[in-house]
């Protein structure tokens, strides 16, 4: 068995932020795991409708690529490389390299793939860090386990290649090329918050991002049921990605909340509020999902959290917007 010399995993509560954390204090740069998720402009929101998807309205409360935000926000030292399919071999090749160099190397999965998890949902662009390796399986620095975790290798090569349609992997790895200077990381706050802003208020993906996709879910949310016949499974995943898939509670919004306020930023006590209604959203969600069939009054509550949840991000992102 390969490992990495000194490299320690300390848990947290999303797998970029945690793997971001952890790769640099590898390398000797402490920041905080919200810090990480601000400087990568974490906070975002993405809503899909998958027609021949499970579960078949999708929607995640992040950036889409956090890492590579975080890498070109930053100007930190660190190196993304991608591989086609048809480079799975090159792509095990040049992460075992890096352990075997004695250095850790962020990976991004879809952890439908990862042994650890099991086959429940597809949900791309997880990061882990590979800490180890043997002839079977790599070891895995994976977000909230407390202890690294094993996945078949023939398994983290179908995981680092998925191509579901919200985020098609090609193999990402993100190394530390050189020193990190966290003087340098702390100038980006700014230019990380004005990033957030931007893909919330003018989404490069128009109606499927930011506040248009949120107007989109406000909408339609309270009518699922007469829309899709996996409407359970639907309110249950929308649940779990407000509260349980990583997001530190609330949609993300209680993480970004405590980095705007190490940012010394006013507007994280409108954070807060924005995570306190996607809790109740999520709620109304786990409710509505527990029931046989659906229950209208629970629909309701579902399309008046939803809308509540519109109001305070609109709030919390145009207050960040006019006081830049």
């Amino acid at each position: 068995m390969s490992t990495v010399p000194g490299y320690v995993h300390t848990p947290g509560n999303h797998c970029g932020s945690t793997a971001l954390r952890n790769l640099l204090a590898f390398h000797g740069v402490e920041i905080s795991e919200e810090m990480a998720f601000g400087l990568g402009a974490g906070a975002g929101f993405y809503y899909l409708a998958l027609e021949d998807g499970s579960p078949s309205r999708w929607f995640n409360g992040r950036t889409a690529r956090l890492e590579e935000s975080f890498r070109e926000l930053t100007g930190a030292a660190l190196e993304l490389r991608t591989f086609g399919e048809e480079e799975g071999e090159a792509a095990w090749a040049a992460a075992r390299g890096m352990v075997d160099a004695g250095s850790p190397a962020l990976l991004l999965t879809d952890i439908y793939y990862l042994d650890h998890y099991g086959n429940s949902a597809h949900f791309p662009g997880h990061a882990v860090v590979l800490a180890g390796y043997d002839d079977e399986v790599a070891h895995l620095s994976d977000t909230a386990f407390e202890e690294l975790q094993t996945t078949r290798l023939e398994n983290l090569a179908r995981a680092r290649h998925s191509g579901h349609p919200a985020y098609p992997l090609e193999g990402h790895m993100f190394t530390v090329a050189e020193a990190i200077d966290r003087e340098a990381l702390m100038a980006a706050v700014p230019r990380a918050i004005e990033r957030a802003v931007s893909e919330m208020l003018e989404p490069p993906f128009g109606e499927f991002a930011g506040v248009p996709a949120l107007e989109r879910l406000a909408a339609e949310a309270g009518s699922w049921p007469d829309e899709v016949d996996d409407w359970q499974w639907c309110a249950r995943f929308a649940y779990q990605v407000i509260e349980r898939r990583g997001t530190g509670g609330g949609c993300f919004r209680l993480m970004y909340s405590r980095f705007l306020e190490e940012a010394g930023r006013d507007e994280a006590s409108l954070a807060a509020e924005a995570a306190a209604r996607w809790t109740d959203l999520a709620e109304a969600f786990k409710a509505a999902s527990e029931r046989d069939g659906p229950e209208p009054e629970l629909w309701r509550a579902v399309g008046g959290g939803a809308e509540k949840v519109l109001e305070a991000e609109r709030g919390l992102w145009t207050s960040l917007r006019d006081s830049a």
